[in-house]
Formats: structure tokens, sequence, C-alpha cells
């Protein structure tokens, strides 16, 4: 039965970029946004650095995914790659829980006590709504398909224990001397 579901779970990795590819259009905007469109300055928006190691290591364990699943070797690393899929929808669903509040804040024009991101998009021109939604939207997203994925990746990973036909793997007797 696992061995069926390599393939299909390297397939559904590689459709896991789609909410992926939204969560990331959506932080590039507000990165835009937040540096000026100053290349040099994204490295000092410490707010927004969490959200792009994010990004980063869940396109890292998408590619090892699909990578270990055409190679069928999903048996070899399910658990770990299970572990970091928790740790990375944790983490989606942690900041999607804050780009939440900074949609509502946006929306209703509220300074949150010591969010700078809310504090810098509230003096824009433009409505930051459209690209707040989009990242929230796929955190969201990336996080639920993790959860699927995840299933598929411990169905593909375990394999059900081969018995032997031959007698002695019936059960030892124990030897008395």
């Amino acid at each position: 039965m696992a061995k069926g579901l390599n393939i299909p779970t390297a397939m559904m990795a590689l459709l896991g970029i789609a909410p992926w590819a939204v969560y990331l259009g959506g932080l590039a905007k507000l990165t835009d946004v937040l540096t000026d469109f100053d290349f040099r300055q994204v490295t000092k928006q410490y707010v927004i650095m969490l959200e792009w190691y994010i990004v980063s290591s869940q396109l890292i364990n998408l590619i090892i995914i699909v990578i270990l699943g055409f190679a069928n070797g999903l048996h070899r690393a399910h658990s770990f790659l299970n572990m970091f899929l928790a740790v990375a929808s944790t983490l989606m669903i942690l900041q999607a829980t804050l780009r939440v509040q900074e949609i509502n804040a946006v929306r209703d024009g509220i300074v949150l006590p010591g969010d700078a991101v809310v504090t810098r998009l509230l003096g824009m021109k433009d409505s930051p709504l459209p690209y707040l939604r989009a990242m929230a939207t796929g955190q969201i997203a990336t996080a639920t398909w993790n959860f699927f994925l995840a299933i598929l990746i411990s169905f593909a990973g375990t394999e059900a224990a081969v018995r032997s036909k031959s007698p002695d793997a019936q059960g030892q007797k124990a030897m008395m001397a």
C-alpha cells in the first residue's frame, strides 16, 4: 500500500506550491511597501524577517518532499518531514492570526500597541488590505495544505510489516541448554 503513495504524495507537494505562491505574493508586496521599494532596507525589517524564513523553509520542504517522493524515499524521512510541516504550519497559523488582527486594525484605522507594521501601513495613500488579505489567505491555505500533506506522507512513509512464511519466523522457541 505504501509504495503506491509515493508518487501521489510528490504530486500533492507540487500542487502545494499554489497556496505557497499566494502567500509569497502577499509577503513580497508587503515587504516592498514597508521598505519603500528599496532592497537594502529588507534586512532592517526585523518585523517581516520571520515571514521570509517561513516562506523559504516551506519551499525547501516542498522540494525535499517532491524529490523523496519520486525517489521512493519517503519511508526514510517521513518523521522528519512531518515534524517540519508541523512547525511550519504552527508558525504560519500564528502569523496568520497576527495578520488578521492587522487587517482589522487597518480597516478600522486603529493602531495596535507596538505594531510597527500597522503604524506604517496606516500612513499610506493606497489601501494595503488586498495584499494583507492575500498574505493571510496564503498562510491559512498553506497551513491547511500542510495538514493534508502530512497525512499523505504518513501513509506513504510507513509500510506494513512484511511477515515471512518460513516456520522459523513464526516464533522462535526458547532453547534450553
